[in-house]
């Protein structure tokens, strides 16, 4: 044999640093271009996040009245409720109405009733 074969281990992640300073020799002007425009990019979406942040926090420091008015007024769950029956005596139990030897759906009517009467009188 005139010429030994070696052969080439380069794996994917080697072929990459290799065209990386590749790039670095070749052009290093293109580079300098480059690294400016995504610092100017970096700034900019920079401007833009602190931006919105202060519009958020502006939004949220001055509520509309109507956020406001609406206020959760509903029982204190504190576990988990395993049945339908369980949710309504608990929402009866929670404005004041007898739920005892009432079915589901009186109970519910009931209920309905005692949450627009609740809404109207708030409302005036």
């Amino acid at each position: 044999m005139l010429f030994p074969v070696y052969q080439l281990n380069i794996a994917g992640s080697e072929w990459f640093i290799i065209i990386i300073v590749i790039v670095i020799f070749i052009f290093p002007t293109k580079i300098t271009g480059f690294s400016k425009s995504i610092g100017r990019l970096i700034g900019e979406y920079e401007k833009a996040r602190t931006k919105i942040t202060s519009q958020k926090d502006m939004l949220i420091s001055n509520p509309s009245p109507k956020s406001i008015k609406h206020e959760y007024r509903g029982p204190a769950v504190r576990r988990p409720i395993s049945s339908e029956r369980e949710k309504l005596e608990l929402i009866a139990r929670s404005l004041n109405i007898e739920s005892e030897n009432l079915p589901d759906d009186d109970l519910r009517a009931k209920i309905s009733i005692k949450l627009r009467e609740s809404d109207d009188s708030g409302d005036h």
